[in-house]
């Protein structure tokens, strides 16, 4: 009897956990009987039939690791319509029953182009952005947050020192998160999220507030698409006539081991999506919704609005002993 074959590729950018995900597929599906082939370097790879077959033995050392073994990548091919037709081809050639798509908001549309081409599919929630609306936490933004209050930590404690003013801008995409809440977990004095739209000039006077109020290192955390931090810094030296820093943690935010947090969360979606293969529950994405992992149809999921916490945000807000937003 034919064995069934799993595919799994990684989609977008990468993700601390992606490996630990993709572990869990391949000795889940092994142990009930499945095969596992990887396309590499995401929807790309699977459009030029960039294939390899995955066993136990090759992810057997990278469950702890950051990035993908099996590459990602963004594929501009893959939103033409007539060029993603190739996939269905690609997967038959593979004798491919069910695909496994991880990555963000992104490949959660494209795990859906697929479900309308015929292609069982499931998706998995795998960005550091944490921008799969249908998910509570995507797998990796743990990792990243805690990379960024790592970074912020470290450079805060010179900047104290030196009584300089502190600009850092870190990742999320389009998605305020990573900067909410490494904001608050590093105690920092001025957060800019997309959420909550802030020009350029008023971040100027918020900090001009802080330096009146006795704080003379204040920490500005901005996410990224808000303003070039360069240039404001050069605005505050010029304005307040002291030092002012900026510095973009980039991708310093996805490097490193997986927290436990996502390592935990990448085993539970991955043992979710082989069984949705074995019971035959296709076109879903595995979400985290109330710290229990539920099975969100593609098409719901693809319409689902962003929920912001605003119950974070004016909990950071409550915590300052400045009123930085009034």
């Amino acid at each position: 009897m034919k064995k069934k074959i799993i595919g799994i590729l990684t989609s977008g950018g990468d993700a601390q956990g992606m490996n630990a995900c993709i572990k869990t597929v391949v000795t889940t599906a092994e142990r009930n009987g499945l095969e596992v082939v990887a396309f590499l370097g995401g929807f790309q790879g699977l459009l030029e039939n960039k294939s390899k077959k995955l066993t136990s033995e090759d992810v057997d050392l990278c469950f702890n690791l950051g990035g993908s073994i099996i590459y990602a990548g963004r594929s501009k091919d893959f939103t033409d319509e007539q060029k993603r037709q190739k996939a269905k081809d690609v997967l038959r050639k593979n004798k491919v029953d069910a695909l496994i798509v991880l990555g963000g908001d992104g490949s959660v549309r494209g795990s859906l182009d697929l479900k309308n081409l015929g292609i069982d599919v499931i998706a998995i929630p795998c960005t550091i952005d944490n921008d799969v609306p249908c998910s509570d936490r995507s797998i990796g933004f743990d990792t990243a947050a805690n990379n960024a209050v790592d970074l912020i930590d470290n450079v805060q404690e010179t900047m104290k020192t030196n009584r300089r003013i502190l600009l850092v801008e870190v990742m999320g995409r389009y998605c305020g998160d990573i900067a909410l809440y490494s904001g608050m977990c590093s105690e920092s004095d001025i957060i800019v999220i997309p959420e909550k739209k802030q020009s350029a000039e008023k971040i100027i006077r918020e900090i001009g507030k802080q330096l009146k109020a006795h704080n003379d290192s204040p920490t500005v955390v901005v996410a990224e698409h808000q303003f070039d931090i360069n240039e404001i810094a050069k605005k505050v030296e010029a304005t307040y006539k002291k030092e002012c820093r900026a510095i973009i943690a980039g991708y310093y935010q996805r490097g490193g081991k997986p927290t436990m947090q996502d390592r935990l969360l990448a085993i539970r979606m991955g043992v979710s999506a082989v069984e949705c293969v074995l019971s035959g529950a296709f076109g879903v994405v595995t979400a985290l919704k109330d710290d229990n992992i539920k099975l969100i149809p593609l098409e719901k999921a693809v319409k689902a609005k962003r929920k912001f916490r605003e119950d974070v945000w004016h909990t950071f807000i409550r915590l300052k002993k400045y009123e930085t937003y009034n």
